[in-house]
């Protein structure tokens, strides 16, 4: 694994993005092609946060000094989190939650604890699948072969993206965004759980590997806004360091929300464009949003 040099990264006046995804998880990019991309963008300090794994940072740090651009060390963990609050049925509501663990040291530790969490993706995807065949009426292995092909042999790396890509492609849905909303996100007719660690246990994992955790997209878990402070609060209340910021496409409100939140809980901020490649191309490597004057970019181990 990559050796980081202990100097640390606060400085919003480079150009950062500290959340990107290759092909060893969902993206569609090797993290070669992505630092090239990052290059070419003008970005400085960059994290490869593939989904649950490490297996791309080794890659990416050899590209990045080719490149002379400060890599961080990233991941980007799935954790289950029960949020309290609400009315009637919706009083408790059992999510899973993305956290980014940005900036660790101990590659030995975490890879012991994401080596069951792939285990479990492996899992779902072909219970997804499973669930697909059965709606579609088209023979398991057949759709399981395409979606395995999508992530390049690795049932591992699979993840909803890849069988999105695999629903659109046959002309199952119209888009990409069709395939989660018809069938993939949470409580639709083919979403399965991942087996994770919950949200505190995850939080704990990053600290003792010695880095920052980071709630990811707080706002993009079909959440209500009052959840979405809660989940921010209750994130903070864990020990978590930051928050990831709203990218610029969403409402002025939601940001100006989630910016009220994170000052309230007394967090610091990220910023990545939660770059996928050619399956999601609304997102563009290094499109990150502005710092508010009051906010301090989260300080990270290079």
């Amino acid at each position: 694994m990559p050796i980081f040099m202990s100097t640390t990264f606060s400085s919003a006046a480079v150009k950062t993005d500290l959340h990107s995804h290759s092909t060893f998880s969902d993206g569609t990019y090797t993290p070669t092609q992505l630092l090239n991309l990052a290059k070419e963008a003008g970005i400085k300090v960059f994290a490869l946060t593939d989904h649950d794994t490490l297996t791309g940072i080794a890659e990416a740090q050899t590209a990045a000094k080719c490149h002379d651009i400060q890599l961080i060390s990233g991941v980007e963990i799935s954790c289950e989190h029960i949020l309290t609050g609400g009315y009637g049925k919706n009083k408790a509501k059992q999510k899973v939650i993305h956290v980014l663990g940005l900036g660790f040291t101990d590659f030995t530790q975490m890879n012991a604890t994401l080596s069951k969490i792939q285990t479990s993706r492996a899992n779902r995807g072909y219970a997804i699948v499973e669930k697909l065949a059965k709606i579609t009426q088209l023979p398991v292995a057949e759709l399981w072969a395409s979606v395995l092909t999508k992530a390049e042999g690795n049932a591992k790396a699979v993840g909803r993206a890849h069988i999105a890509k695999v629903l659109y492609e046959r002309g199952i849905v119209k888009t990409m965004q069709q395939a989660f909303d018809k069938y993939l996100a949470d409580n639709k007719p083919a979403y399965v759980a991942i087996e994770s660690l919950s949200m505190a246990d995850t939080i704990e994992l990053i600290h003792a590997c010695g880095g920052k955790a980071v709630l990811a997209h707080p706002t993009r878990y079909q959440l209500s806004a009052t959840r979405v402070r809660k989940l921010i609060a209750d994130f903070a209340q864990m020990g978590g360091d930051a928050c990831e910021l709203p990218s610029a496409d969403e409402p002025i409100s939601t940001r100006k929300m989630v910016d009220r939140s994170v000052a309230e809980h007394g967090l610091a901020v990220s910023t990545g464009s939660d770059f996928h490649g050619t399956t999601m191309p609304w997102r563009r490597l290094g499109d990150v949003p502005k710092l508010a004057e009051s906010q301090r970019l989260i300080t990270l181990s290079l």
